[in-house]
């Protein structure tokens, strides 16, 4: 009972701390870059959301090696989250060979949202080789992304 009221509580508490932005956008091309995760094959180990991007298969991915993770977490249904997966894409392109870069929808892992205290989306946690973490939440432009993966990595 007591795990029912904290998922539900968690759940509430990333609904309300998704700000939505731009709504009236066509987003077309953006949801198609959010909802590829769902047309991943289930039997792949690990499953790319497009570039360099690994979509969550495992707990085991998040821990960092010799490399940082970076992860986003995310929902498909938070405008802010679908205006930020591209850039997630693009500087997982150009940073690929420095860190792993996983993203997380919350819904599908409400445990690991907690774990890492995801109350608002989309957050960026950065998980340093030495087991250090970094976080940010909120949107931002593929720049600002950039620009704090390279200052925390």
């Amino acid at each position: 009972m007591k795990k029912v009221i904290l998922m539900s509580i968690f759940s509430v508490a990333v609904l309300c701390g998704c700000v939505n932005g731009n709504s009236d956008k066509k987003d077309a091309q953006e949801a198609d870059s959010v909802t590829v995760e769902k047309t991943q094959p289930q039997s792949a180990q690990l499953a790319t959301h497009g570039g360099s991007v690994k979509v969550l298969e495992s707990v085991d991915q998040l821990k960092a090696t010799e490399k940082p993770v970076i992860i986003d977490f995310n929902a498909t249904w938070c405008g802010p989250c679908k205006e930020f997966a591209p850039h997630f894409e693009s500087v997982s392109v150009k940073m690929g060979d420095k860190a792993e870069f996983i993203s997380v929808d919350v819904d599908k892992w409400q445990d690991v949202a907690m774990e890492f205290g995801a109350q608002s989306i989309p957050m960026i946690v950065i998980v340093k080789p030495n087991g250090e973490k970094v976080s940010t939440v909120g949107y931002m432009t593929e720049e600002q992304f950039e620009e704090f993966v390279n200052k925390n990595i």
